[in-house]
């Protein structure tokens, strides 16, 4: 069931049940009060009968008789019937087309013993009111049928009725008008969606105004086109990126190897060209491994083994990797005294990945550093702890800090340098997987400062 008719029956239901409630309501104190009525005027017509005939020295049965059909009430069916302290009939006045209403005994004793009593007897309503003169206690009864008023209430009722389903259809078809107009922009909004696809990701849903539930949906579905093309771009520039470095190497090899066997070659030609090819296919498995890197680090923690990581001793082995990589690279490490809470030296992540951002974050900062060499420090606090490295290189501009960050990007200023531009993206992606931040920034006098800031153990599951 589409929404609109959900939200139409919903609200026509809504407010039929505030209809009936209300009707119901009217019908029953409307009655309620009908009923008191007839109670106060058959009330007041019985003690008005037993004053007179009590009260009055010298009143006549006959007279008396006389005296209630003269008197003018909008009742039908009225009797009138007065009892001695005895439950003897001492009086009785009844209309023309009406009955004497005889009280069984066993009311007239409820009534003395309680008080004034009331009951329904068919279509009339009796009340018995005790009436006390001297010593003696003596019962009226008063009976009659209320046509007016029974005829107003069912009026009433068939008015109750009318306008209980007139206000239910006119209900429906308010509640089908306005939920027309509610699911308007979201129709829009879903027509617009239809039509943006991969080739035009730039499209964007169009703000309506006031700023409401569905102006915060849109600006959620163009925040979501953003992600995307930004994510389909860089996918576009890793391919042909990717692409690109990857036939580098293979056509070298290709050539090479096309050249060497159009012709007899000696043994040191051959040799040459086997150190050639070697060489490239070294670069290649490089670049193979550091795409295979950048693409487990493109996924989520989900997935991935996490251990407890003490950085402290990841960073201990930089030293003599770095030395491995090349004799002219050095390491300094300058650590804060170490704390006391060993916890604060934990951080919760897979060691391989991490070991690999920081070592592709150590490795650029000793080679492009004028002296080969990265200073790297640890810092401690409260919640997190960050590592800085540091070189006096030729450092990377404001306007290239974000570029830097992306694959293939290479600086002007390291063009020259043997390299992917894979290094850094892929530490990026990694800290932002362990939930880390990385800050590049100018280092005094002269350099790069990197630093990587990673949540210790125990609030790795509070971010």
């Amino acid at each position: 069931m589409k929404i609109k008719y959900r939200i139409t029956l919903l609200f026509t239901l809504l407010v039929t049940m505030i209809l009936l409630v209300m009707c119901l309501s009217i019908y029953y104190f409307s009655n309620w009060n009908r009923e008191k009525d007839l109670q106060r005027r058959l009330r007041n017509r019985g003690l008005s009968t037993v004053s007179l005939l009590l009260k009055v020295e010298g009143m006549d049965i006959q007279l008396l008789r006389q005296i209630d059909e003269n008197m003018k009430i909008s009742l039908m069916g009225k009797s009138v019937v007065v009892y001695d302290q005895y439950n003897r009939e001492i009086y009785q006045y009844k209309d023309n087309d009406a009955s004497v209403e005889h009280v069984p005994f066993s009311l007239l004793n409820k009534a003395r013993n309680d008080g004034e009593y009331s009951y329904k007897s068919g279509e009339r309503d009796v009340i018995v009111i005790p009436f006390i003169k001297g010593d003696k206690q003596y019962l009226v009864a008063a009976a009659a049928y209320d046509k007016d008023g029974l005829e107003k209430m069912s009026q009433l009722k068939l008015i109750l009725l009318f306008s209980f389903f007139t206000g239910t259809l006119l209900t429906f078809l308010t509640g089908l008008i306005f939920s027309n107009r509610l699911v308007v922009p979201i129709q829009k909004i879903t027509n617009e969606v239809k039509e943006i696809s991969s080739q035009n990701l730039s499209r964007r849903i169009a703000i309506q105004s006031p700023r409401d539930e569905l102006n915060e949906l849109s600006s959620t579905f163009n925040d979501l086109l953003t992600r995307l093309q930004e994510s389909f771009e860089i996918q576009r520039r890793f391919i042909a990126n990717a692409s690109h470095e990857l036939s580098t190497p293979l056509t070298s090899i290709s050539s090479q190897l096309e050249i060497t066997l159009q012709n007899q070659r000696s043994a040191a030609e051959y040799q040459s060209i086997l150190f050639s090819v070697y060489e490239d296919v070294k670069n290649l498995t490089r670049l193979t491994r550091s795409l295979l890197e950048l693409a487990k680090a493109s996924g989520t923690s989900d997935g991935m083994e996490l251990t407890l990581v003490r950085i402290d001793e990841l960073l201990l082995k930089l030293p003599a990797e770095m030395h491995k990589t090349s004799p002219d690279y050095k390491v300094e490490l300058h650590f804060d005294s170490f704390p006391e809470d060993e916890d604060k030296l934990l951080v919760f992540g897979n060691t391989e990945l991490l070991h690999s951002a920081i070592r592709n974050i150590v490795v650029n900062a000793c080679k492009y550093a004028d002296n080969h060499t990265a200073s790297v420090s640890l810092h401690f606090a409260t919640d997190r702890l960050t590592v800085t490295v540091a070189d006096n290189g030729p450092g990377i501009s404001e306007a290239e800090r974000t570029m830097v960050l992306q694959p293939f990007y290479r600086s002007e200023k390291t063009s020259d340098s043997q390299g992917f531009g894979l290094g850094l993206s892929l530490a990026y992606r990694i800290i932002k997987l362990h939930k880390g931040e990385l800050g590049i920034s100018n280092a005094e006098p002269a350099g790069t400062r990197i630093s990587v800031i990673l949540p210790i153990a125990r609030n790795f599951h509070q971010l």
